[in-house]
């Protein structure tokens, strides 16, 4: 199993190492942008929900609003939780090699930004699902993830992880609201 573990963290830092020297350089300070529009984002977008939904005094919006706003909350506690339950080494702090560009908390595992942003991407194109809200909230999510490793700050694990983790917590957040309200449906029929 050790063995297994030692194999799978080469590929991991190889990984690493090829997105990381061969990014182009003159887009650090771009992908360090990207890279902290994560919460921005992810508030504009609840913010241009309920201002559609009181504007159009719509409440099939308004109840997407807080689907949105359930998938950020439950995305940022588990991240947290997850992230001061599992340590992992930043790949700066073993491997000098790579840089620190950006900032970055005290576990590497899993990427919280890419946990947020695809949970929110996957919630958002779930309920507003039209290409052009799907396309741009999907690219985001994509450059956030790469950014973190060009950055030097998260393994590709730990990316991968973060992907698995938010699409798991879109989709189950908004399985536990559909099933509510046809269970409301039943019972108030």
């Amino acid at each position: 199993m050790d063995s297994f573990f030692a194999q799978f963290s080469e590929y991991d830092i190889s990984l690493l190492r090829l997105i990381h020297h061969n990014r182009f350089s003159l887009l650090d300070d771009v992908f360090y942008l990207i890279s902290f529009t994560t919460s921005f984002v992810s508030i504009a977008l609840l913010i241009a929900v309920l201002s559609t939904s009181i504007k159009l005094k719509s409440t099939e919006i308004r109840n997407k609003f807080f689907k949105i706003l359930t998938v950020l909350l439950v995305s940022a506690t588990l991240g947290w939780t997850l992230k001061n339950s599992i340590f992992r080494e930043r790949p700066f702090v073993n491997y000098p090699d790579i840089v620190k560009l950006s900032e970055a908390g005290s576990s590497s595992f899993p990427s919280g930004h890419t946990i947020e942003a695809f949970a929110i991407a996957l919630a958002f194109s779930t309920l507003f699902p039209r290409r052009k809200f799907i396309v741009p909230v999907f690219i985001w999510a994509s450059l956030v993830a790469y950014s973190r490793m060009a950055l030097g700050v998260h393994y590709p694990a730990d990316v991968i992880a973060g992907i698995i983790i938010g699409v798991l917590i879109s989709y189950s957040t908004i399985a536990i609201y559909l099933w509510i309200e046809n269970k409301n449906k039943i019972i108030n029929h």
